[in-house]
């Protein structure tokens, strides 16, 4: 029948507290009744895409986020101190930073990580019920990387908690995740964007990326040998991003460039962003949801 609606795939990007926006996505495409048929996450991507999948309702979804920012949870996380001290260019970025004020020391004392992973299962534990990522009522997967080969590794199977938290853990700040013998970190590092993971698990559906990244700074601090050799990452990641966001259906980029990935408190401002690029793209999602065959 002509107009029936089809699935569409989401892909969530990573971005840390710029990850607020998705939520905002997710409200416009529910109050349309676009409906999805999967989502995929990375980073903050896969934790928000998560406890959508869980829950099914934007609002409910935003209340969890609220109820977490203003628990001890939260507050023990260390997150609220972070603090914005300059623009951020991604996880690169972050490690960077990272990098100057702490990580020579823990690398000193045989460390993996600066921060220990309760405080990350803590705000996971939170958020999610513990359930199995086949059990979602909306289909789910997260995507993490393997820090041994290199490579993209999709989580849709197992505990939903642990692979969220693999797709969030953000290296140098965070230890591996063990996971089916493989050691994870951030998917970020391999699908910052995880389209190609989408299209992957759900070849016959349109995707729809939601991008929440920065741009590559144009007056970086290049002051350090540790500035300059990351520095040459970082231009390495923005041109693997720019291509890869270019395979998506319809690209979703909320404004939220300014934000630092940290700025959890900045909650309202992010979603509403996140509504107002999901309004302005809402035309092309609906076109794609639709069937153009007759049966």
């Amino acid at each position: 029948m002509l107009g029936e609606k089809k699935n569409i795939t989401l892909a969530l990007g990573g971005g840390g507290a710029r990850g607020f926006a998705h939520i905002g996505v997710l409200r416009v495409l529910e109050q349309e009744k676009v409906p999805i048929g999967l989502i995929v996450g990375t980073s903050m991507g896969a934790i928000v895409g998560a406890v959508y999948s869980q829950l099914q309702n934007a609002d409910a979804v935003e209340q969890k986020f609220r109820d977490l920012i203003a628990s001890p949870v939260y507050k023990s996380s260390g997150l609220l101190y972070a603090g914005k001290k300059k623009l951020s260019e991604g996880w690169f970025d972050q490690l960077a930073e990272h990098i100057r004020e702490r990580i020579v020391i823990s690398i000193a004392s045989r460390k993996q990580a600066a921060v220990g992973i309760e405080r990350l299962y803590g705000a996971i534990n939170f958020l999610l019920e513990n359930d199995f990522v086949e059990n979602t009522k909306i289909p789910f997967a997260a995507v993490a990387t393997d820090l041994i080969e290199g490579k993209e590794v999709i989580l849709n199977k197992g505990s939903l908690r642990d692979a969220v938290a693999a797709s969030a853990t953000l290296p140098g700040f965070l230890p591996p995740i063990d996971i089916y013998s493989r050691k994870l970190i951030d998917g970020a590092a391999t699908s910052p964007v995880p389209i190609r993971a989408a299209r992957q698990l759900a070849k016959n559906d349109k995707v729809v990326a939601v991008d929440v990244s920065q741009k590559l700074a144009q007056d970086p601090k290049l002051e350090t040998v540790i500035d300059i050799v990351l520095r040459g990452y970082m231009i390495t990641a923005a041109k693997y991003h720019d291509q890869l966001i270019k395979e998506a259906d319809v690209l979703i980029q909320p404004a939220v460039g300014e934000f630092h990935w940290s700025e959890f408190a900045k909650i309202d401002w992010l979603i509403e962003e996140g509504e107002f690029a999901a309004r302005e793209k809402l035309e092309e999602i609906i076109k794609l949801s639709k069937l153009s065959l007759f049966f």
